[in-house]
């Protein structure tokens, strides 16, 4: 049983995050007096426990990229759990002002700006970290999605999602039939479709918000050829805004697995009714969620689509 640990640990923190049973079990085996040769250095505690039946267990315990892991001999069938003897050890490393901070696995690259930033989040005491937490998500609908989505409380996108990325798609295209518009409105227009969708595509995927998202796509393929010989005087180039909904739309793709033939045909009408160079990289970043046969059928569709 690893045991998410996100503040500074202490006794308190410690034995509320792995339950009362375990708890208990951890002080009556730091009460016996068992414990021996405790070394408190690489970002953890290790020590010897004297087992009252007999038995040795060399014990480790630390929190390992946020979660509370512990090593010993007598859980040898369950790698990395938290059992009574770590939890003893952990308290036993506590009494002596030791302080527990999360350290790397060292199974993947972590950036180190992100790193320095857990390391940071590691030492606030909970109820600052959490009030920091709930402003951000107040102030910033997207880390909001992003929050709910990591809790398992964001729903597939409905009818009222659906309908917000659509209005801003509508929009967007309307932008041509104002009086006077100028270049930077349909810059302005594109980054906030490229805004609402990544927003849309925090939701689990649905082939509806694939539509949309190819919606957006195509809408942006008009806006973007009235930047092509403007671009320079622009901060974000037509490019990195089909870009970024490629990606997204990839991205949802990648998630959803929409049955090949289908994906393939609505790819092939985006490219085939596009007027300018499109910015999807079909079919060689779609292979995978076309597969050969919807490779092929792109192919063919595209063949006979007219440009």
């Amino acid at each position: 049983m690893d045991v998410r640990v996100a503040m500074r640990l202490d006794a308190e923190t410690l034995l509320a995050s792995v339950g009362q049973d375990l708890s208990e079990l951890g002080r009556e085996c730091l009460a016996r007096g068992r414990i021996r040769d405790l070394d408190v250095e690489d970002g953890g505690a290790g020590a010897v426990i004297d087992d009252p039946d007999g038995g040795l267990f060399e014990v480790w315990v630390g929190v390992v990229n946020g979660v509370l892991t512990g090593e010993c001999d007598c859980v040898d069938e369950v790698p990395d759990d938290v059992c009574e003897h770590a939890v003893a050890v952990a308290l036993k490393a506590l009494e002596s002002e030791f302080t527990f901070s999360s350290i790397s696995a060292c199974v993947q690259d972590v950036d180190p700006e992100e790193q320095r930033f857990a390391d940071i989040a590691a030492e606030l005491a909970p109820g600052a970290s959490i009030g920091l937490v709930a402003r951000h998500a107040v102030a910033d609908r997207h880390f909001a999605a992003l929050l709910l989505a990591r809790a398992g409380r964001l729903a597939a996108p409905g009818q009222v999602e659906i309908g917000t990325a659509r209005r801003v798609i509508v929009a967007a295209a309307e932008v041509l039939n104002t009086r006077q518009w100028q270049l930077n409105d349909l810059v302005e227009a594109g980054e906030t479709m490229v805004t609402e969708l990544r927003l849309l595509a925090v939701r689990p995927p649905t082939d509806e918000s694939l539509v949309v998202v190819e919606e957006a796509i195509a809408v942006w393929a008009t806006l973007s050829g009235y930047l092509s010989d403007a671009w320079e005087i622009y901060e974000t180039e037509p490019q990195e805004i089909g870009a970024a909904l490629v990606e997204v739309h990839l991205g949802l793709c990648q998630v959803h697995d929409p049955e090949p033939f289908e994906l393939a045909a609505r790819l092939a009408r985006l490219v085939g009714n596009a007027d300018v160079e499109l910015f999807l990289d079909v079919p060689d970043e779609y292979a995978d969620v076309l597969g050969a046969e919807g490779v092929a059928e792109f192919e063919a569709l595209l063949g006979t689509a007219s440009r």
